[in-house]
């Protein structure tokens, strides 16, 4: 019985799959969690692969004019598009502002205009290329085309 206890014990403080030597530390295996994964987890940024914000375009010309309640009257004017953002000019036309924005940002197809003039508030919708369609403070609706 002794003989057969006295094994039962060597057999226990040597060595067995994981441990580094008799009666050392367990090491793990390559089945244990040795590390990480890596994952930094899922961000949504509202970015595209190419790390900008997507955005619908408007055309670059000098055949442009705000039409509306906003304006009061048909208001010619240019549109310089540089990417996600336009600037709009009235000089070449006649200079005639009647208080609108004097450029913009576009992120999707939603355009926010610059409080930079009389009409204040203005934001719209790209409706395609060469139209915006929106509203300005208290209410008044407009359309920007060629």
């Amino acid at each position: 019985m002794s003989l057969i206890l006295l094994s039962l014990l060597s057999a226990c403080s040597g060595t067995s799959g994981k441990d580094s030597a008799p009666g050392g530390t367990d090491t793990g295996t390559a089945a244990d969690d040795s590390g990480t994964t890596g994952d930094t987890g899922n961000t949504d940024t509202g970015k595209t692969d190419t790390g900008t914000l997507a955005c619908a375009s408007l055309s670059t010309g000098d055949d442009w004019a705000w039409n509306g309640q906003c304006p009061q009257m048909r208001t010619p004017c240019d549109i310089v598009a540089d990417g996600c953002a336009f600037t709009i000019d009235y000089a070449a036309d006649g200079g005639m502002t009647m208080g609108m924005p004097t450029g913009g940002t576009i992120a999707g197809d939603t355009v926010t205009f610059s409080e930079d003039n009389g009409v204040t508030g203005c934001t719209g919708t790209v409706i395609d290329a060469d139209t915006v369609e929106g509203t300005c403070d208290g209410g008044c609706t407009f359309t920007l085309s060629r």
